[in-house]
């Protein structure tokens, strides 16, 4: 008999996880509250696996499919279960709701993992009986296809669960960085965070326009899409609502007004058909036109600099190491080498030049606070 997983939540996250899940032998209950997500889900699931199978990762897509059950009875998803994992909608109460449901049901499982990219762990798992079986397991996506698993250690999570974990993400064939604290933004989104705040004041500072920085990004750097092409493709208001959810809880940052006025009117980017940049209808994805040449004058370490300043904060604070946040940025954010191996090499007193030219640039208090971790 297989191991059962429970994957609660038949969303993108969610049916995306129960596909690998499945992929790599396990027997896996997805559940959701239609039978209509779930339908959709298997669908997206089927899509995915044909890929595979053209790619000859897979040679049988029923076998997979097999493995795979789903239900509207979160009793029946649970039920017997060694491992679940939750990826249902940033709403604390809900995710507390099913979490407390397995515990009572599953006492016994080996962990019980969120998938949550802005809520703390130490928030779910100070209301349970077991919370030292509670671990985060962020995903990415799509996660058929991102390598990338951040495991993360909440204030109650014990070793032992944390090292289940981490080899359940490599039995995914995933690779599998570690948050050894539980920090608003783990890794990666924290550094976009940077990244973001940083490119999206320059603009509002009349120093550049999105298309400059975003072809200086591409071509200086060999980032895989420029900053405001990325936020538009993976939605602005998801972005927007992890970092606000970040700020919420203490990650230090004044967050540009941009993001929040397209948030309000309603401009998440691809989704919608207009963000930073317009496209062909809603949910039809054009690549922007983003010329090599447009970004020639642009120094493109204006805005990098604080993503280096917050990796060596990370660092610092014994929060994640610096294989783990350079792994975690090629991986999760397709650059070419690690955040901090390219600030190394880049020189970090030069990093720290143009942080100090980015806090004069905009008088944000975010930027004198990073400089001290360049000491």
């Amino acid at each position: 008999m297989n191991e059962k997983i429970s994957v609660i939540g038949a969303g993108t996250m969610g049916h995306g996880i129960a596909q690998i899940s499945a992929m790599s032998g396990f027997e896996v209950w997805i559940y959701d509250i239609k039978e209509e997500i779930l339908f959709n889900a298997i669908e997206k699931i089927k899509q995915s696996l044909e890929k595979f199978k053209a790619k000859g990762v897979i040679t049988d897509i029923n076998e997979v499919l097999s493995r795979i059950n789903k239900t509207t009875s979160l009793e029946d998803a649970l039920k017997n279960s060694n491992y679940m994992i939750e990826a249902v909608p940033e709403i604390l109460d809900l995710k507390l709701q099913i979490f407390k449901k397995a515990e009572s049901i599953i006492p016994d499982a080996e962990f019980f993992g969120t998938n949550t990219s802005s809520l703390p762990i130490s928030e779910i798992s100070r209301q349970l009986t077991l919370k030292q079986k509670v671990v985060g397991i962020h995903f990415f996506n799509p996660p058929q296809l991102m390598k990338l698993v951040e495991i993360i250690k909440g204030n109650y999570t014990s070793e032992e669960t944390l090292n289940k974990a981490v080899g359940f993400g490599k039995r995914l064939n995933k690779v599998p960085v570690i948050v050894k604290k539980d920090v608003p933004g783990f890794i990666v989104n924290r550094l976009l965070a940077r990244l973001m705040n940083a490119s999206c004041q320059i603009v509002e500072n009349n120093v550049a326009n999105i298309i400059q920085i975003d072809s200086a990004l591409k071509y200086k750097l060999g980032f895989p899409m420029g900053v405001f092409e990325l936020a538009d493709y993976s939605g602005i208001d998801v972005f927007y609502l992890v970092f606000r959810a970040m700020k919420e809880r203490g990650f230090i940052g004044d967050f540009c007004k941009t993001f929040e006025k397209m948030y309000e009117e309603g401009k998440f980017g691809v989704k919608t058909g207009e963000g930073f940049y317009k496209y062909p209808g809603k949910g039809v994805y054009k690549k922007p036109d983003i010329p090599s040449e447009a970004g020639s004058k642009f120094d493109p370490w204006l805005v990098v600099s604080p993503e280096v300043g917050e990796a060596l904060w990370l660092i610092k604070n014994d929060i994640a190491s610096e294989s783990d946040i350079n792994t975690a940025s090629m991986l999760g954010l397709g650059y070419p080498k690690g955040i901090v191996q390219m600030g190394k090499e880049f020189g970090l007193t030069n990093v720290k030049d143009r942080l100090k030219k980015l806090a004069d640039i905009t008088g944000k208090e975010e930027y004198d606070y990073l400089l001290q971790y360049f000491d």
